[in-house]
C-alpha cells in the first residue's frame, strides 16, 4: 500500500467515525474531546497542504519545527479546538483530508521523488497522524455505547 493508497483509507475511515460521531463531542483525556481531536486534524492537515502547495509552487524546501514547537503550537491551539463546535470540526476535518490528498495525488514523479528525500514523510503521508487520532475517537465512541 502507497502513501496515496494509506491517505485514501484514513480519509474514508475519517468520515465513518464522524458519520458514527454525529453532532457529539465526546470528553477525552487531558482535555480534549471528540470534536477538539477533529479540529486538531484539519489543522495539521492545512497546515502540511499549505508547506507542500508552497513546495510544489516555488521549489523550496519545506519549513519544519522542532518537536518542542508542535507541542507549543498544540497547546496553544487547544482553546480554539475544544471551542469549535463538533459539526464545524467534523466538515473542516473531511474539507482538509479531501484537499490534502487531492495535493499529494496530484504530484509529479519529480516532486514526489524531491520529497522523498527529505525524509519527511509527514508531508505527503497523513495516514499516521489521522490514524493516532482516530483510534482514540474510536475508543472513545467505544465507551460511549
Amino acid at each position: 500500500m502507497n502513501h496515496n493508497d494509506r491517505n485514501r483509507a484514513t480519509r474514508e475511515r475519517l468520515i465513518a467515525v464522524i458519520e458514527r460521531l454525529g453532532e457529539r463531542a465526546i470528553a477525552m483525556d487531558g482535555g480534549w474531546t471528540t470534536s477538539a481531536l477533529l479540529a486538531h486534524l484539519a489543522f495539521w492537515d492545512r497546515l502540511a497542504e499549505t508547506r507542500l502547495a508552497k513546495f510544489v509552487r516555488d521549489g523550496e524546501t519545506p519549513v519544519t519545527a522542532e518537536p518542542a514547537l508542535t507541542d507549543l503550537t498544540n497547546g496553544a491551539g487547544m482553546r480554539q479546538w475544544t471551542d469549535t463546535p463538533p459539526a464545524v470540526a467534523a466538515a473542516q476535518a473531511r474539507d482538509a483530508a479531501e484537499d490534502m490528498d487531492r495535493l499529494v495525488e496530484a504530484l509529479s514523479a519529480e516532486k514526489l521523488s524531491a520529497l522523498m528525500t527529505l525524509d519527511r514523510p509527514l508531508l505527503y503521508d497523513r495516514s499516521g497522524h489521522r490514524t493516532q487520532h482516530l483510534d482514540q475517537i474510536e475508543q472513545a465512541l467505544r465507551r460511549t455505547r
